[in-house]
């Protein structure tokens, strides 16, 4: 048996405690006050979550790079799961997705740099507060020296779009100050 004091009975079957029936099986919902950023980010800088009742949109890019040493395996289908998962729990529609995968024989369609990139720039414009935005990577990353010492380990984090042998690669830097 449950106490009052939290203890259970030594010859009682353990029942748990009662559990706030509001989040059973949910996680609890984000805060809703702004909430600091942390180590890095300019001072006073601060974000405040989203309850997610405006619009959805989604930027999702996998690359296995075919045919390139260090070639993946599963990137697409994560895409493809994923978006899957948008439109069948969290009500995204097609058309609030863009899907950059290196199968796609269209070029605009294509994880290049230029265009993970403009994708950025699509997903975050025009956006308002309680919109719901979407960015999943699938692919390479790595790191490379910070040049403006906002990182504790002396490293930026990247990404390798399709073409980083022509075009480089993606900096964590960049990718926050677009979206």
């Amino acid at each position: 048996m449950y106490n009052q004091g939290g203890s259970y009975g030594a010859h009682a079957r353990s029942i748990p405690p009662p559990i706030n029936r509001m989040y059973a099986g949910a996680p609890p919902p984000p805060p809703t006050q702004a909430m600091g950023f942390g180590h890095g980010a300019p001072n006073g800088y601060s974000f405040q979550y989203s309850n997610c009742t405006g619009r959805r949109k989604a930027l999702l890019i996998g690359i296995n790079y075919f045919g390139q040493k260090g070639q993946l395996r599963g990137c697409i289908n994560d895409v493809k799961n994923l978006s899957t998962y948008l439109k069948e729990n969290h009500g995204y529609a097609r058309e609030d997705m863009v899907c950059l995968t290196d199968d796609q024989q269209n070029p605009m369609s294509q994880p290049t740099k230029a265009n993970m990139i403009r994708a950025m720039h699509w997903l975050v414009k025009d956006a308002r507060p309680n919109d719901s935005l979407v960015f999943h990577y699938s692919g390479h990353g790595g790191q490379t020296e910070d040049l403006d010492g906002d990182e504790d380990d002396g490293y930026d984090e990247v990404v390798y779009p399709v073409d980083f042998r022509q075009a480089g690669h993606i900096v964590d830097d960049e990718m926050h100050e677009i979206m």
